[in-house]
């Protein structure tokens, strides 16, 4: 298995990715892209990535502003975020791909399939949390809120927050409350949080990114974006998740019932690494079933 990490350059910022092969691939395996979640980075699917990469060509990337990626100074959005996945798939891939995307990389993930569907085969949903305008429907206390944020998210307050969101018991303790079981939150996944606070420009990435969080223009709704998927999807949520409630999942499993629903038994908000090994085979079969041609299932039989 052969597995480097590369830099590469979008609109004049670095981006770090990271590709993965093996010989033991199908020349026509479907390539996978994997896009974590917010404040995360590649990091993240460590217990993913060579799993799936025994089976399919696997990407994973840092997104502008989160990991080892710049921290630019631009404005960003899913949007934002999409067009990167879109030109990142441009330059390296360049053939239909799965896209797997947890949280805020959830999002990233519906709106490159609803919006630039020629790139993507199938979608892999890892929870998929709700957007402003989902949170609060009310658009005159939608404008106030946001008024209210932005009157407080100064570079000031913002640099204060980021100093105590930086240390390393804030970032332990935040963890503790996204696993069920503690023993995942290990020195090493704490190092991968606390790493990139110390960037060049971190602290004025998360005053932009938290301005832009409180618009109604950072993402559309789930709904409007799984309305608009057409390719295969799959959804996947933690049945102890505190962070994203399952509730929500199982709304949206009801009103989208052709999304192919599946949940993680006695796992949180990172189920992807607390079960590793049933979310990894359960993405693996899903694709095989999902993705094959009707020749190809008849002669893996």
């Amino acid at each position: 298995m052969l597995q480097s990490t590369r830099d590469w350059v979008w609109r004049g910022w670095q981006v770090r990715y990271t590709f993965i092969t093996s010989s033991h691939q199908r020349l026509d395996s479907i390539p996978i892209l994997l896009i974590h979640g917010f404040g995360s980075s590649q990091y993240q699917w460590t217990n993913n990535i060579q799993s799936l990469g025994e089976i399919h060509p696997v990407y994973a990337l840092d997104l502008l502003g989160f990991g080892a990626s710049q921290k630019a100074a631009t404005r960003y959005n899913v949007n934002f975020w999409a067009e990167q996945v879109h030109e990142f798939w441009r330059s390296l891939i360049n053939r239909p791909m799965i896209v797997i995307g947890h949280s805020l990389g959830a999002l990233v993930a519906a709106t490159v399939a609803s919006q630039f569907p020629h790139s993507v085969a199938g979608t892999v949903l890892m929870t998929l949390p709700a957007t402003r305008q989902e949170q609060v429907s009310n658009a005159w206390i939608q404008n106030l809120l946001s008024m209210v944020e932005r009157s407080v998210a100064n570079p000031l307050l913002i640099r204060l927050i980021f100093n105590i969101a930086r240390q390393r018991r804030f970032i332990q303790t935040a963890l503790r409350s996204a696993y069920v079981d503690p023993s995942y939150v290990t020195d090493t996944l704490v190092d991968a949080f606390v790493q990139p606070t110390t960037d060049r420009g971190a602290a004025q990435t998360l005053c932009r990114l938290t301005q832009s969080a409180t618009t109604p223009a950072y993402s559309r709704s789930r709904e409007t974006l799984l309305s608009q998927i057409h390719q295969p999807t799959l959804l996947l949520w933690g049945e102890c998740d505190r962070v994203t409630p399952i509730s929500q999942g199982n709304v949206l499993h009801e009103d989208f019932p052709d999304i192919t629903w599946k949940t993680i038994p006695n796992a949180g908000h990172c189920f992807y690494d607390e079960c590793a090994e049933t979310v990894n085979q359960l993405v693996l079969d899903w694709i095989h079933h999902s993705m094959m041609q009707p020749d190809d299932k008849v002669s893996s039989l």
